[in-house]
């Protein structure tokens, strides 16, 4: 699948709204100009706002890589940031986790390479792999999650690790659906380079809001899984259900920083109902 990006740049620099009322979803044609009162981004734009004009893993955009992951065995040496109480990926963590990295990579030229195996017992646990993922039950207020940016491959540096707050139910048992699979689809974005939307964090003194933080019209989740607001601010809504899979923007951005997957199903593929592209948000149970 491959998104053709034309237009400039723009200069680069989880609220909920409960607004339901039906709008029409903006095409990726229409976008540009203004909507709701804020500039509206083409999603050439909105991509190049996700990835910020830096490389991620690879020399240079466009260029694929190749990277290691695994679920930490151990707790390293000086735990990250302020984090505390280290523990390692479940069983269903790791199984949602290795889901959640096959949509990234049939998106964009990027290939994880698993160190270890398995779901569970020592086989599926190493700390030898460039992105680890592991849980932290204390410290960074605010985070359901945090996760650092490429850098070095080597395993004992931060780049691309992601952590995990097991205080949360949600955390601990991610599904398709859930608001935990959003945290990881959202942190391994941030883990193979993209950015939110606009300049707010979790860690921010006041809490982040789509009328106050957001750049941009189309930053809502609605377009980005690297956004912290509903889908409603933009018309969207998903009945309470969580995007585990990168949406339009974050596909547009993913192929601009790693270039497309141009391998990606190729044969016959049937999405929807007997669905057999082998993965759960292209399937559909009713009408």
């Amino acid at each position: 699948m491959t998104l053709t990006l034309s237009g400039d740049p723009p200069p680069l620099g989880f609220a909920v709204d409960t607004d339901t009322s039906p709008q029409a979803f903006q095409s990726a044609d229409a976008r540009g100009g203004s909507s709701g009162g804020k500039e509206s981004f083409t999603v050439a734009e909105a991509a190049y706002r996700l990835v910020g004009g830096e490389p991620g893993w690879s020399s240079a955009l466009g260029v694929g890589f190749t990277v290691t992951y695994g679920f930490r065995a151990d707790a390293p040496t000086t735990m990250p940031e302020d984090a505390t109480g280290f523990s390692r990926f479940n069983t269903n963590q790791i199984t949602t986790a290795e889901l959640i990295l096959k949509g990234w990579s049939d998106a964009a030229n990027i290939t994880f390479v698993r160190v270890g195996s398995g779901a569970s017992g020592e086989a599926a646990y190493s700390n030898s792999a460039s992105i680890l993922f592991s849980n932290y039950s204390g410290g960074i207020e605010g985070a359901s999650a945090f996760s650092f940016y490429p850098g070095q491959t080597s395993f004992s540096a931060k780049a691309g690790d992601v952590w995990v707050y097991s205080g949360s139910g949600y955390n601990v048992n991610p599904t398709i659906g859930n608001y935990g699979g959003s945290v990881l689809v959202h942190e391994l974005g941030h883990a193979i380079g993209l950015s939110h939307p606009s300049d707010y964090d979790a860690s921010d003194d006041t809490s982040p809001t789509y009328s106050s933080s957001a750049d941009y019209a189309e930053d809502s989740r609605q377009y980005t899984v690297m956004s912290y607001f509903s889908e409603s601010n933009t018309g969207g809504y998903f009945g309470g259900v969580y995007s585990a899979a990168p949406m339009l923007d974050d596909i547009a951005a993913a192929q601009l920083e790693y270039g497309p997957n141009t391998s990606t199903r190729l044969g016959d593929t049937t999405y929807g109902f007997n669905s057999n592209a082998a993965r759960p948000w292209f399937e559909a149970a009713s009408s």
